[in-house]
């Protein structure tokens, strides 16, 4: 990851939460998000076709989502068979290819953070959609507040995994609990 991207998504996620009405203490909506865009969300449910059965499975062992070329633009494809947590995921992953203008032929997510374009972009794309689902204020409020992983996982609608990831890497934590260690010595 390229430095200083960090600090980049952070306002960026800002940014993108407000173009939605959202601020950095509500639950991210990537389909409003596609839908400003003008980025068409297709579910594997409705297509045809022998692979439809193939790829469209609850574990997602076959496929999460997809970002698709069409024409100048993209769609996502995403798999509706599995929870909506996930889907939220896997939908901000892809928007976050589409937003950092990541260059691609088709990205297909196989889970929750893996696809198929690798290296730097792929980094990239996992910390935006972090900052999306949780923006570090979210997490800092959250920890300021006590809140155990599942109550930040049910208050911004993400898996009890994306909240814990979240909730630990934005350092949120280690920061509230040294401040108040800071305070209690003095």
């Amino acid at each position: 990851m390229r430095r200083g991207f960090k600090t980049e998504a952070k306002r960026l996620a800002l940014e993108l939460r407000a173009e939605i009405g959202l601020g950095a203490h509500s639950p991210f909506n990537p389909y409003a998000f596609a839908d400003e865009y003008g980025i068409p969300v297709i579910q594997l449910s409705n297509l045809h076709g022998p692979a439809r059965d193939h790829f469209l499975q609850a574990d997602g062992s076959a496929l999460s989502g997809a970002l698709v070329p069409i024409g100048t633009g993209v769609a996502i494809l995403e798999n509706d068979a599995q929870p909506p947590t996930r889907r939220r995921t896997t939908m901000c992953h892809e928007l976050a290819h589409v937003v950092l203008e990541h260059e691609f032929g088709v990205s297909l997510s196989a889970d929750e953070r893996r696809c198929g374009l690798g290296g730097d972009q792929e980094d990239e794309a996992d910390w935006l959609s972090g900052e999306m689902l949780i923006p570090s204020d979210g997490a800092f409020r959250l920890a300021r507040a006590n809140a155990t992983d599942q109550q930040a996982a049910e208050f911004f609608d993400v898996s009890l995994a994306v909240a814990r990831w979240r909730m630990n890497h934005s350092g949120a934590r280690k920061v509230v609990e040294r401040a108040r260690r800071k305070r209690a010595t003095l």
